[in-house]
């Protein structure tokens, strides 16, 4: 079986930053010594195994790190070789943050979302990370919407969301109403979702 460079085989696991915390568990586990540069590949599930039991990777991305103890489940903390490595988002701030706001929804026992605005490519991708976890209604807001049709959006979910800087045409924004109806002012869908867990928090406080 051919032998392949250590800190290849680390990058192909997704493993990045200071080999040190690598090298002693192969040493630990008997797979390898710090003194050979290189090691078998017929021993590449064995170190996949190894690494997953005691590392876990994480980006470099603030609120990544900021989380990454408590997710940790005892295991050391080590650099993702690339994002799309990190076991926190996956490379996807959006699917962490709608993630965040799934279970605030949870919490809160919100069942039902409407957000309004949103081009759609974005209303799309929202519904496909959102995944079913919540019942969604999706509003086009380049659309005339009547006060009656807004008013039976805002009463049938817990929380509407009028989302700014997006394809939302005033005339339809301003038919809707109410303490549930939160606005952002902010395009991106991370942004949106931080505002519904802000919301939900407020409303468990």
């Amino acid at each position: 079986m051919p032998d392949i460079e250590k800190s290849l085989l680390f990058a192909q696991l997704g493993y990045g930053g200071d080999a040190a915390p690598y090298e002693r568990a192969l040493q630990e586990a008997g797979l390898s010594r710090p003194a050979k540069p290189r090691i078998s590949l017929d021993k590449r599930d064995r170190v996949a195994s190894l690494f997953a039991s005691r590392f876990m990777r994480v980006c470099a991305r603030g609120d990544c790190q900021a989380k990454a103890r408590e997710h940790s489940q005892g295991r050391e903390v080590v650099r993702a070789h690339e994002q799309q490595w990190c076991e926190l988002c996956g490379g996807s701030p959006n699917q962490t943050a709608i993630d965040e706001m799934v279970q605030a929804c949870r919490v809160c026992s919100w069942r039902r979302l409407c957000v309004v605005g949103g081009s759609p490519t974005y209303r799309e991708e929202l519904r496909t990370l959102v995944s079913g976890r919540i019942d969604l209604r999706l509003v086009d807001g380049t659309l005339a919407r009547s006060l009656a049709n807004a008013s039976a959006d805002v009463k049938w979910a817990d929380r509407t969301v009028l989302w700014g800087g997006t394809q939302l045409d005033h005339r339809v924004s301003e038919n809707y109403r109410g303490d549930t109806v939160i606005t952002v002012p902010h395009r991106s869908i991370a942004e949106l979702a931080r505002a519904v867990v802000e919301s939900a928090r407020k409303a468990g406080a």
